[in-house]
């Protein structure tokens, strides 16, 4: 590597990750150079790298991240060399959505200027050591160097954030969280803060075991025939439930959860599908009883604010949530052990 040229990691096809060397980028007017030094493999990732995902490759990922400024360009303010932060998605802060408030549904991510030069797709760019980063797109945060990693996780505390606020999560509530992932996990979390009675559903014993450390006021074994719904009306006196967060990548689970709510009950579609398959909703229930189906997908660059505030306090912990470091030149191994069933997430270092 020289002052040129940058060390980055692609995802060439499917279980084949290379290191490459990109050429440094130039900073155009209104952007830092960021400089990661974490970066989280989330599972878009893990799905491109396990060809579950097709964003085209080469594959340059990584938008869960946190770095450091190192180069102010011409027009930015508020920030300075030396500064950490996480930076968001690729939102222009242009568009009606942007200015509305709706910036996940941005009008114009695609026609973003590359953060840098590469052959290929990008959804991110911090598996590239330097970037280029419009300044909008960036959040300062409070924190000393042996403090980074957590920093790093902003972005899926961000999207829970997101999806909790927009369920209108309220004391009393009951909650099912279907999967205990880290979505799964921060999902408890932030109802837990919300005052809502939080179970869990989950396959795996060594999650439900740590569902039940972490505070889930119920936890439950689906695999077990019937045991989700006589559990759910047992504990609701056959009410139902008043939200469901399905976590789950897995659309044969959605006809069931439907059955499971209470009447003017809320089901959050947050897990993306792999797999395209039509739930059957009987309109006529969900007329009758008032539900709410509810889609929700990233953060706002304000919900990316409010996860920054709470890592920063403390409030939510997410280092429980980091499993391993790798370094930069264990690129492969860490791609294989993210992908891993029971493994949480997983950081490069740069």
């Amino acid at each position: 590597m020289n002052e040129k040229t940058v060390r980055a990691i692609s995802v060439e096809k499917v279980d084949v990750v290379k290191k490459v060397m990109l050429e440094k980028p130039k900073l155009r007017d209104y952007e830092v150079l960021f400089k990661v030094h974490y970066v989280s493999l989330c599972t878009i990732e893990q799905r491109v790298y396990k060809g579950k995902r097709d964003y085209g490759y080469p594959f340059l990922g990584g938008h869960e991240n946190v770095g450091e400024i190192v180069e102010v360009g011409n027009g930015v303010v508020g920030f300075e060399k030396g500064d950490y932060a996480v930076f968001t998605f690729n939102y222009c802060n242009q568009c009606e959505s942007c200015q509305s408030g709706r910036g996940t549904q941005c009008e114009y991510q695609k026609e973003q200027l590359p953060k840098i030069d590469f052959d290929g797709s990008i959804v991110g760019g911090a598996m590239s050591e330097y970037i280029a980063v419009p300044a909008w797109q960036l959040i300062k945060i409070d924190a000393e160097k042996d403090q980074l990693s957590s920093f790093a996780l902003t972005e899926p505390l961000a999207c829970c954030i997101h999806s909790i606020e927009k369920a209108a999560v309220q004391f009393g509530d009951t909650v099912l969280i279907v999967g205990f992932g880290i979505m799964g996990w921060i999902h408890l979390q932030l109802a837990k803060m919300r005052g809502a009675v939080v179970i869990v559903s989950e396959g795996d014993e060594k999650r439900r075991s740590f569902a039940q450390e972490e505070g889930a006021d119920f936890v439950i074994n689906p695999l077990e025939v019937g045991r989700l719904e006589s559990r759910i009306a047992e504990i609701t006196h056959k009410k139902g439930v008043t939200l469901i967060v399905n976590t789950v990548a897995n659309p044969d689970i959605w006809d069931q959860l439907f059955t499971l709510l209470d009447t003017q009950g809320k089901i959050l579609a947050y897990s993306s599908q792999d797999r395209k398959k039509p739930a059957q909703v009987d309109m006529g229930a969900a007329h009758s009883k008032e539900i709410q189906i509810i889609g929700t997908v990233n953060p706002t660059v304000h919900d990316n604010l409010k996860a920054t505030k709470l890592i920063a306090a403390k409030k939510i912990v997410m280092e429980r949530m980091i499993d391993s470091v790798f370094d930069y030149e264990e690129a492969k191994e860490a791609f294989d052990h993210a992908c891993l069933p029971t493994v949480y997430r997983v950081l490069i270092q740069f």
